[in-house]
């Protein structure tokens, strides 16, 4: 997995979502990356470097100190999206799962994280943002936001919440199986579905968690809460 986020004058924020549980993807683990995105010249501010300090304190030792890569950008618009997007993509683990925490840092660098979050391909992105008290939190995929509407796949959401097999909804849609398995391989890369493969047999798919929001921001009346 790999954490993006700016860093602001709270290492707080950052830090809670490090150690939080979610769906595939649990706290921080050996293996995983941590990319810290900071304005140009943050080393004349004290309180930022005091929270870069702080995150590499409670992260080195469960992923090592050369994990974390801190990116200076400069404030100057398009500059500042295509450098946190490269920086993404030169940083992605194999996993191809990427956890944006944007809960804090200027808002500029926020709004270009997001941006440059949606230029990668093929990975599965979550996005969080603490509420400034503490309080709660957001936590959504970008994925189910940027699939395209689709009615066939709507159906195989609701096949699979309904405990359906792939044949049995590949039957009900009039389709062969080949083709339901062409259509999951899609879905797969917004993250609606998840593949299991239990003692190396063929792939079982179930509906995820993105998936459910898939078919909220859809409209669909299968899904209910």
């Amino acid at each position: 997995m790999l954490v993006v986020f700016p860093v602001g004058f709270d290492e707080r924020f950052i830090v809670r979502a490090l150690v939080r549980k979610r769906e595939g993807a649990n706290g921080l683990e050996a293996g995983d990356k941590l990319l810290a995105i900071v304005p140009k010249g943050y080393q004349g501010e004290q309180r930022t470097v005091n929270a870069i300090n702080a995150i590499k304190n409670i992260t080195s030792p469960i992923i090592g100190g050369e994990h974390m890569v801190i990116l200076e950008v400069p404030l100057n618009g398009e500059e500042i999206v295509t450098k946190i997007s490269h920086a993404i993509n030169d940083n992605l683990t194999n996993d191809r799962l990427i956890l944006a925490v944007l809960s804090g840092g200027m808002r500029p660098l926020i709004v270009s994280t997001l941006l440059a979050l949606l230029t990668i391909e093929d990975v599965r992105v979550i996005v969080e943002s603490d509420f400034e008290n503490l309080s709660g939190h957001i936590s959504l995929e970008l994925g189910p936001f940027l699939a395209p509407s689709n009615r066939r796949w709507t159906r195989i959401i609701c096949g699979f919440l309904d405990g359906k097999s792939v044949r049995k909804i590949s039957e009900e849609l009039g389709v062969s199986p080949a083709t339901i398995s062409n259509e999951l391989k899609e879905m797969t890369k917004y993250g609606l579905v998840k593949a299991e493969k239990p003692d190396g047999r063929a792939p079982r798919y179930k509906a995820t968690n993105a998936g459910r929001l898939y078919l909220k921001i859809k409209g669909e009346r299968c899904y209910e809460d």
